[in-house]
């Protein structure tokens, strides 16, 4: 097999997560005469294999996101992803991979799994692309994971299009469980909010009956 067909180096989109912090307002606070905070959302953006991390508020980083597109410094596909990410954590939705997950990866161990989910490497076709800085990263054994990923995306290559149709499959599958779940959570909560207040309801009509005969 010829390896230089598969560690020929293409853009790889960067290690997105979100946070929600607290901020006091001040101008708020000054007209309440107490703390008031607002809530912000913050981007924190790690490169490809890199440690560094970059914070970003949000709605500022969408918009810098559009202007990027407009002058083609990022490609319209990479834009339309984050936007998938940003929404599927405002609805409390586990961040979709663009890729195949290394959790679960069969052909390394689960601490080598590991290992490369904390230094931001969640998908087989990332390990592939790992550059020598990466792989040093990695240290020893780094360079014979990243051969492991580019023989396995190889091989499913060979295999056709139907294979990589039922894995697009079965993680749609996933993400639909996923979602169920944290719907029914939701549904959940709402049921045992709505019980709570038709309990308290109730208690207060049956002071206020006998109330009338006191």
């Amino acid at each position: 097999m010829n390896l230089q067909n598969f560690t020929d180096q293409e853009a790889r989109m960067p290690f997105i997560r979100f946070e929600r912090l607290a901020i006091e307002d001040p101008k708020a606070s000054l007209e309440a005469g107490h703390y008031v905070a607002k809530d912000i959302d913050m981007a924190l953006i790690t490169p490809p294999y890199s440690k560094d991390v970059m914070k970003y508020k949000v709605q500022q980083w969408l918009t810098q996101i559009k202007v990027d597109v407009a002058n083609d410094r990022l490609p319209q596909e990479w834009a339309d992803k984050y936007m998938k990410m940003y929404d599927a954590w405002k609805n409390g939705q586990e961040l979709p991979l663009d890729g195949t997950p290394i959790r679960g990866w069969g052909v390394i161990g689960p601490a080598q799994q590991e290992t490369l989910i904390k230094m931001h490497v969640l998908t087989v076709e990332s390990l592939a692309a790992m550059t020598d800085e990466g792989i040093s990263r990695v240290g020893m054994g780094g360079r014979d994971l990243k051969n492991k990923a580019i023989a396995w995306l190889g091989t499913l290559k060979k295999a056709g299009r139907p294979t990589l149709e039922i894995s697009a499959l079965r993680k749609e599958n996933e993400q639909l469980r996923a979602n169920q779940e944290v719907l029914e959570k939701r549904i959940e909560s709402l049921m045992l909010a709505i019980k709570s207040k038709a309990d308290i309801d109730e208690v207060n009509q049956e002071m206020s009956a006998d109330e009338l005969f006191d």
